[in-house]
C-alpha cells in the first residue's frame, strides 16, 4: 500500500507525522501554563496595588522635597498662598495613601504617619515665617522709597544751589573787566569785588559739598537692601548718620529761606531712616532674622520629606518581599512545566529526525540532488553528462524533460556559434564608429562647457562692474557734496586773511577731487588705459602750500609736526596735471600722518634743470612713522592691498591711496617710488618733468562761495518723494527768490500741471510708483503744448554716463547729481531759462571722517543749514527727520516679517536719503547697501542688515535730538 503512494502521498504522510508531534507537545504545554498563569494572575493583584501606593508616596514626597525650596524664595502673598496649597495637597494625598495601604495590605504604617504629621507641621510654620518676610519686604520698599525721592528731590535742589552759584561768582568775575574812572575807585571796587568772590566761591563749595554728601546718602540708601549682616548694617548706619549731619550743616547756609525750609523738610525725612520707628535698619534686621529661620526650617522640611520618602522605601521593601516570595514559588513551577515539555518535545524531535532522514533524505533529496547537479552542469554548458530517469514518479519524468533540454541546447549551440561568427564582424564595425563619434561629441561637449563659463564669468563681471560703479558714483558724491558745501557757507562768516588762504586751499582741493573722482568713477578709461593728462599752467609753491595748509589741522590734532621743505628758486609758473599732481601728493601725506603717531612728516620739493627746455621736478615725503616691511613695499601700490591684516585693523581704509596713485603717477609720466624701514619711517618719492609756463596764464583766484538772487523769479514745482530733501530744495529757491510747490510721486506732478502755471518742473528720477524719466515722457507726450514744452530738469545721485543719457533722452533739458547744491543748481536754472539744454551738472564728493563724534559733526551741519535756510526751516526739517526715520526703520521691519523685498528697497531707499542729508553717512552707506541687497532678494544679507539697522538707527536719533535740544534751547533763551 505505502508503495502505491505517488511523491506526494509519501511527502504528505512524512508532514504529518513531522508537524504532528510537536503540536501534540505544545497542547499539552499551554494546558499546563494556563494554571500557572492563573495562579500569577493571583499573586500580581495583590501586590501590584500596594507597590503603586508606594510609588505615588515616593512622587509625593519629592514634590515635597522640590517645592518647598519654591515656598520660601516666593516675593509674592498670591505666589506664597499657591506654593503653599500644592504642598498641602501632597500632605493629605500621602495621607490618604497611607490609609489605603493600611486598609489593602495591612502593613504597619503608624511611624510614617508620624512623619507626615510632623512635615505638615513644618510646612505651616514655614508658611507663616515666608508670610511675615513678604510683609516686611513690603513695608521696607515703600519707605526706601519715600526716603530716596526725598534725597533725589534735594539732589535736585542742591544741583539748582549749585549752578545759581556759579552764575553769581562768574557775574562778580565779570565786573572786574568794567573800565575804571579813576584810580581810587578802581581800589575801592577791587576790594569790594575780592570780598564778593571769597563768598561766592565759599559759598560755591558749601552747594558742592552738599550736592555730593546727597548724592552719596541715595547711594547708601540704596544699599541696605544689599547689606547681608548685622556688621555691614550698622557700618551703612554710621556712615548714613555721618552724612545726614554734613548735610544738616550744609543745608543751614543756603540763603533763600524758602528753599531752605523745603530743604530742611527733606533732610528730616532722610533722618528718619535711623531715628524713624521702625525704619529702613530695623526692618532689614527683621528681613535678615526671618531669612535665617526660613532656611532653618526650609532644611528642617526637605530633611523629614527625606526620612518620609526612606520609610515609605521600607513599606515598599515589604510589599516587593512578598511579591517576590510569590514570584520565586511561579518560577519553580513554571520550570517543571518547562521541563515536562522539553522532553516530549524532544521526543517529538527525535521521532520526526528518523522519518526525515530515513524516507525524505532516501526517496526525495538524494534524487532531487543528483539532478540539480546535472542541471547545474547544463547551466555551465557540460551537455556531456546524459540524464537516465528511474521509477514512475513526478521526479523521473522531471529527469526525462532534463534529457530532452540537452539534446536541444547541443542543437542551439551548434547554431550560435555560426551566428556568433555574423555578430563579431557586425560589433567590430559599430564599436569603431560609436568610439569615433562619441569622441567627436565629447571634444564638442569640452568646448560648449568652456564657452559657457566664459561667458558666465563675462556677465557677472559685467553686472559686478556696473553695480560697483552705480554704487560709487551714489556714494562718494553724497558726503563730498557736504564738504562743498560747508565750506562755501564759510565765505558768509568774517574770516581771517588766513583764514581765507586754508579756505580757498580747500575749496581747490575739493574741485581738483570732484574732477578726479569723475575720472576714477569712469570705469571704463581705466580699463582702457584712458587716464591721459589734462595739463594746465600752475605755481608749484601754490600747490605744495595748498596741501600743507590743508593738511595741517590733521597733523596738529595727532600732535605731529608737519614741515615743508621748498626752496626760493621754484620756478613760478609750470605746465602740467595739477589734479593728478595733487591727488598723489595729498594722497601720500595722508598716508604718512595716518601712519605716524609721533615726530615729525616733511614735504620736499626740488626743481632742476631736465635739459630740453623742461624742469626736472622731486617731490618727497618722509615721515617717522611704523615703515613698511621689505616684503609688502611693492605689494602695497596694488589694490585694495595693505602691509597686513593688523595695519587694515588698526587703521582702516581701502587699499586705494597707493594704487590710485601709482595709476596717476603712470599717467602723467611720472615716477612713483618707495624706501622705507621698519619701525623707522619711509620716504616716498616723486619726480616729474614739466614744462616752463608763463606767470601770466596763472588762473585768477575767484570767490565761488557767493550766490546772488536771480534776476527773474520763477515759478518752479518739485517732484520729489523725500520730504526733507523738498525742504532743502525749497529753502534754496527760496534764498535765490523763486516760488516752488512740492509734490511727492509723479502721479501727482501729472494732475496739478495742467491746473497752475509753472516756469519749470525739478524732477527727481527715482520716484515711488512712476519714476521721473517716465513722468518726463507723458509730460512731453501731452496734448497741451505749454505742458509738453515746459522745461524739466533732472535730479538723481546714480550718475553714470548710459543713465544721465536715458534721463535726456527722456525728455529733460538738464540734469543736476545729487546732493544738489544751490550753486550747481542755480547755474542750471540760468542755463535752462537761457535756452540752453542738455547742460549737466555733476558733483563729485568725499565722505569726511567723524573726528570729533557724530554730535559734533550734526553741530556744523547744523550752524549749516541755519545759514543757507534760516533757523526755523532748520529745525522743522531736523524735527522732522526725528519722526521720519523711526516710521522707516519700522516700515522696513515689517516689510522683512513679510518678505516684501520690492516694498523693503524702496523704504530704505527713501530713507537713504534723508540720512545723507543729515550726514550720516554710515547710515545712509547701511540703507544703500539693504536698499540693494533686498532688490537683489538676498534674504539673508537682507536680514542682517536689517538688524544692524536696528543698532545703528537709535544712536543716530539720539544725537540728533541731542542737537535738536541744543539748537531749541539757544532759540528759547534769545526770545
Amino acid at each position: 500500500m505505502f508503495g502505491k503512494l505517488g511523491l506526494s502521498g509519501k511527502l504528505s504522510l512524512a508532514f504529518i507525522v513531522i508537524a504532528g508531534l510537536p503540536t501534540l507537545a505544545g497542547i499539552l504545554g499551554v494546558i499546563e501554563l494556563r494554571a500557572l498563569a492563573r495562579r500569577q494572575a493571583e499573586v500580581i493583584s495583590q501586590t501590584i496595588p500596594a507597590i503603586a501606593e508606594v510609588r505615588g508616596m515616593a512622587e509625593e514626597s519629592t514634590r515635597i522635597i522640590a517645592i518647598a525650596p519654591e515656598l520660601s524664595e516666593v516675593e509674592t502673598q498670591a505666589d506664597r498662598e499657591n506654593r503653599a496649597d500644592f504642598l498641602l495637597d501632597q500632605i493629605a494625598a500621602l495621607t490618604r495613601r497611607i490609609d489605603t495601604l493600611n486598609l489593602e495590605d495591612g502593613t504597619g504604617t503608624e511611624q510614617l504617619r508620624t512623619t507626615v504629621a510632623d512635615a505638615a507641621k513644618a510646612l505651616d510654620e514655614l508658611n507663616g515665617l515666608v508670610e511675615t518676610r513678604i510683609a516686611l519686604h513690603g513695608a521696607f520698599k515703600a519707605l526706601a522709597e519715600r526716603n530716596l525721592a526725598a534725597a533725589n528731590d534735594l539732589l535736585g535742589m542742591a544741583d539748582t544751589l549749585v549752578a545759581n552759584a556759579e552764575m553769581g561768582t562768574t557775574a562778580v568775575i565779570s565786573s572786574l573787566y568794567d573800565t575804571p574812572v579813576s584810580r581810587v575807585e578802581e581800589n575801592a571796587r577791587t576790594d569790594t569785588l575780592d570780598k564778593l568772590i571769597e563768598v561766592d566761591l565759599f559759598q560755591l563749595g558749601l552747594m558742592f559739598e552738599l550736592r555730593s554728601q546727597t548724592a552719596e546718602i541715595g547711594l547708601l540708601i540704596n544699599r541696605i537692601d544689599e547689606a547681608q549682616g548685622e556688621n555691614e548694617l550698622a557700618a551703612n548706619e554710621a556712615s548714613l548718620a555721618s552724612r545726614l549731619s554734613i548735610v544738616s550743616r550744609r543745608v543751614k547756609a543756603i540763603r533763600d529761606p524758602g528753599r531752605r525750609q523745603q530743604a530742611e523738610a527733606y533732610v528730616a525725612q532722610l533722618q528718619s531712616i535711623t531715628r524713624g520707628e521702625p525704619g529702613l535698619f530695623t526692618l532689614r534686621n527683621q528681613i535678615l532674622i526671618t531669612e535665617a529661620r526660613i532656611t532653618a526650617l526650609k532644611q528642617e522640611l526637605q530633611d523629614t520629606a527625606l526620612h518620609l520618602g526612606r520609610e515609605a522605601a521600607a513599606v515598599a521593601d515589604q510589599a516587593q518581599a512578598k511579591a517576590i516570595a510569590s514570584g520565586n514559588l511561579a518560577a519553580i513551577e513554571m520550570r517543571q512545566a518547562q521541563f515536562r515539555n522539553g522532553v516530549a518535545a524532544a521526543a517529538g524531535l527525535l521521532l520526526s529526525l528518523a522519518v526525515v532522514w530515513f524516507f525524505v533524505r532516501g526517496h526525495v533529496t538524494r534524487r532531487l540532488n543528483r539532478l540539480a547537479g546535472t542541471m547545474a552542469a547544463l547551466m555551465r554548458g557540460q551537455l556531456d553528462r546524459e540524464v537516465r530517469p528511474k521509477g514512475r514518479d513526478e521526479i523521473a519524468r522531471m529527469e526525462e524533460a532534463v534529457e530532452v533540454f540537452r539534446k536541444q541546447a547541443i542543437e542551439k549551440n551548434a547554431l550560435e556559434r555560426q551566428r556568433d561568427l555574423n555578430e563579431q564582424e557586425l560589433r567590430e564595425h559599430r564599436n569603431n564608429l560609436q568610439n569615433m563619434v562619441e569622441e567627436q561629441t565629447e571634444r564638442l561637449r569640452h568646448e560648449v562647457a568652456a564657452h559657457d563659463k566664459a561667458r558666465q564669468k563675462a556677465e557677472a563681471a559685467d553686472l559686478a562692474k556696473s553695480e560697483f560703479l552705480a554704487m560709487m558714483s551714489h556714494e562718494i558724491r553724497t558726503p563730498m557734496n557736504g564738504v562743498l558745501g560747508m565750506l562755501r557757507s564759510l565765505s558768509d562768516d568774517d574770516l581771517t586773511p588766513r583764514q581765507m588762504e586754508r579756505l580757498r586751499a580747500a575749496l581747490a582741493s575739493g574741485q581738483n577731487l570732484l574732477k578726479i573722482l569723475n575720472d576714477i568713477l569712469d570705469y571704463s578709461k581705466i580699463e582702457s588705459g584712458g587716464l591721459t593728462p589734462e595739463n594746465v599752467t600752475f605755481s608749484l609753491r601754490e600747490l605744495v602750500t595748498g596741501i600743507v595748509v590743508l593738511m595741517r589741522p590733521s597733523a596738529d590734532e595727532k600732535g605731529i609736526h608737519l614741515w615743508l621743505d621748498a626752496p626760493e628758486n621754484l620756478p613760478d609758473a609750470v605746465i602740467g596735471d595739477i589734479a593728478k599732481l595733487r591727488q598723489i601728493l595729498f594722497n601720500l601725506l595722508s598716508n604718512a600722518l595716518k601712519f605716524t603717531d609721533d615726530g615729525e612728516v616733511i614735504l620736499r620739493v626740488r626743481a632742476s634743470d631736465a635739459g630740453a627746455g623742461r624742469h626736472l621736478v622731486s617731490f618727497e615725503v618722509s615721515d617717522t612713522g611704523k615703515g613698511i616691511s621689505a616684503e609688502a613695499k611693492s605689494r602695497v601700490f596694488e589694490a585694495f592691498e595693505q602691509e597686513d591684516h593688523e595695519t587694515a585693523r588698526r587703521f582702516g581704509g581701502t587699499g586705494l591711496g597707493l594704487a590710485v596713485s601709482k595709476r596717476f603717477a603712470q599717467a602723467i609720466g611720472a615716477r612713483l617710488s618707495l624706501e622705507s624701514t621698519k619701525n623707522v619711517g619711509s620716504v616716498f618719492s616723486l619726480s616729474v618733468e614739466l614744462k616752463p609756463g608763463d606767470p601770466v596764464d596763472l588762473a585768477p583766484r575767484e570767490d565761488e562761495t557767493a550766490l546772488d538772487p536771480a534776476d527773474v523769479s520763477l515759478s518752479i514745482l518739485v517732484v520729489e518723494d523725500n520730504e526733507i530733501n523738498q525742504m532743502v530744495a525749497q529753502g534754496y529757491l527760496e534764498r535765490m527768490g523763486h516760488s516752488c510747490v512740492c509734490v511727492s510721486g509723479g502721479e501727482q506732478a501729472l494732475e496739478l500741471l495742467p491746473q497752475h502755471q509753472f516756469d519749470l518742473v525739478l524732477m527727481d528720477v527715482n520716484l515711488p510708483g512712476i519714476s521721473g524719466t517716465e513722468t518726463t515722457r507723458r509730460l512731453r507726450a501731452h496734448a497741451d503744448p505749454r505742458l509738453a514744452n515746459l522745461p524739466v530738469i533732472g535730479i538723481s545721485a546714480h550718475v553714470q554716463e548710459d543713465q544721465i543719457e536715458a534721463h535726456l533722452r527722456a525728455g529733460m533739458n538738464g540734469f543736476v547729481a545729487k546732493p544738489v547744491s544751490p550753486e550747481r543748481l542755480a547755474k542750471a536754472l540760468a542755463s535752462v531759462s537761457e535756452g540752453r539744454h542738455g547742460e549737466i551738472y555733476l558733483s563729485a564728493r568725499q565722505a569726511t571722517g567723524d573726528v570729533t563724534g557724530r554730535v559734533a559733526e550734526l553741530r556744523r551741519l547744523f550752524r549749516s543749514n541755519i545759514q543757507e535756510l534760516g533757523e526755523a526751516p532748520a529745525l522743522e526739517i531736523a524735527q522732522l527727520f526725528l519722526k521720519e526715520l523711526p516710521r522707516s526703520v519700522a516700515g522696513i521691519e515689517a516689510a522683512m516679517a513679510a518678505q516684501d523685498m520690492p516694498g523693503l528697497a524702496k523704504t530704505a531707499h527713501r530713507a537713504k536719503g534723508a540720512a545723507g542729508t543729515f550726514g550720516q553717512n554710515d547710515l545712509a552707506g547701511l540703507l544703500s547697501e539693504l536698499e540693494s541687497s533686498a532688490a537683489l532678494k538676498k534674504h539673508g544679507r537682507t536680514e542682517q542688515l536689517v538688524q544692524d539697522l536696528k543698532d545703528l538707527a537709535p544712536r543716530v536719533l539720539s544725537a540728533v535730538s541731542e542737537v535738536v535740544g541744543e539748537l531749541e534751547g539757544v532759540s528759547a533763551k534769545a526770545r
